[in-house]
């Protein structure tokens, strides 16, 4: 089997790439950076490091590269794929799609062997997004080729992979948490049923917002109000009693959301949140609060792993108390070094928050949720 991934970073080596290794795939990665592609040709291995009481090693072989800017190589490599995965960002997702359009007509054209496209992002339906992309220009012919030979399974993936100083072999070689998740939506899947070490489930939502609002709010909780307070990591800002008592509260409203939302049981969130919290205070990671704060543009959307949240504790009227001091101080994140930060404080300077809470998290001014989150902004600031 052949598998075709974008995105050579940390998370495409060491989780899909790794487990697509697992799997016995022949992956190719494809990347717009060439000391990756070279790396990645020259060595064609590299080792994934977990990083947790002991360092496990697992070499991962058989890889090769192409650049996205090689047409010819990587139309071929799309002609032959049995699976093709993405790990770039949701940003990117729009003209991965176009440029793929053109290849999977090609494709049409010469067999119609059945082909997965899975978009293993931290977004909610990547794979819908992408999905949409290629269809968009699409002609009837492509359009029918794709509804009968292509799926497009949703999933959501979870492992953290920081940008942590190692000794390393190799250039490409990449350090992970020691846990990881893939889950797959079951239904949509064409011919890629049996990757080892990824779960396939029936109904995909509640496992995307169980990880978005508990991992992926919560982390960049941590994150934010460990910036304010000065933490470098993850692990020591999640040790502070103020930080921790809000965090444990965030999941604790999130999780009460899920519960009535999704008719889980209450008692399995509760084991899944122990295990996150565990995790976050893993002093191996050495995960910096800069990397996991980073482009609060798109952490503070309307769709995304804060808003969406409090969003559904309002609805449900819920207590939100903790899910507010995660969106507040998000607001607050003014990191020198990222644009989106920065982007969001000139916002603020120019037109105050309320202005900027209905830019970023498209939620009005006059609003209850914006008032509520300027308040707390307002009450963060003076404090900090």
């Amino acid at each position: 089997m052949k598998a075709l991934h974008f995105g050579a970073g940390n998370i495409g080596r060491g989780f899909i790439g790794y487990l697509l290794y697992k799997s016995n795939y022949e992956t190719t990665f494809v990347d717009i950076f060439d000391k990756v592609v070279d790396d990645i040709n020259k060595y064609k291995r590299y080792t994934v490091i977990t990083l947790s009481t002991s360092k496990n090693k697992e070499k991962v072989e058989n890889v090769r590269a192409v650049n996205l800017k090689d047409s010819v190589a990587l139309e071929k490599e799309v002609l032959e794929a049995d699976l093709i995965t993405t790990s770039l960002g949701l940003n990117n997702l729009k003209s991965t799609g176009e440029l793929l359009r053109g290849f999977l007509k090609k494709r049409s054209e010469i067999n119609d062997k059945p082909l997965d496209i899975i978009a293993c992002e931290n977004a909610l339906f990547a794979s819908d997004v992408l999905k949409k992309a290629i269809l968009d220009g699409a002609d009837e012919e492509l359009k029918k080729y794709l509804e009968k030979s292509v799926g497009f399974p949703n999933c959501t993936v979870d492992r953290i992979v920081p940008n942590v100083d190692i000794e390393k072999e190799l250039p490409i070689d990449v350090a992970v948490e020691d846990f990881y998740e893939w889950d797959i939506e079951k239904n949509k899947v064409k011919i890629n049923n049996k990757i080892i070490g990824a779960e396939y489930v029936e109904k995909l939502d509640p496992y995307l917002e169980r990880k978005l609002f508990l991992l992926n709010g919560a982390h960049a909780t941590i994150a934010y109000l460990g910036y304010l307070k000065g933490y470098k990591y993850i692990h020591e800002a999640i040790k502070d009693k103020e930080i921790n008592k809000i965090i444990v509260g965030f999941h604790s409203e999130a999780v009460q959301a899920l519960s009535e939302k999704h008719k889980i049981d209450i008692q399995i969130l509760k084991e899944y949140s122990n295990k996150l919290l565990k995790r976050f205070e893993n002093e191996y990671l050495k995960d910096d609060v800069s990397r996991v704060g980073r482009d609060p543009m798109r952490k503070l959307s309307s769709n995304d792993r804060l808003i969406t949240p409090l969003k559904l504790c309002c609805d449900l009227k819920i207590d939100f108390t903790n899910i507010l001091f995660g969106v507040a101080s998000g607001y607050l994140f003014n990191y020198k070094e990222d644009e989106k930060a920065q982007g969001i404080q000139n916002i603020i300077t120019k037109e105050g928050i309320k202005k900027a809470i209905s830019n970023v998290s498209q939620i009005k001014e006059g609003d209850y949720l914006n008032n509520m989150i300027a308040y707390k902004y307002e009450e963060l600031k003076k404090q900090n």
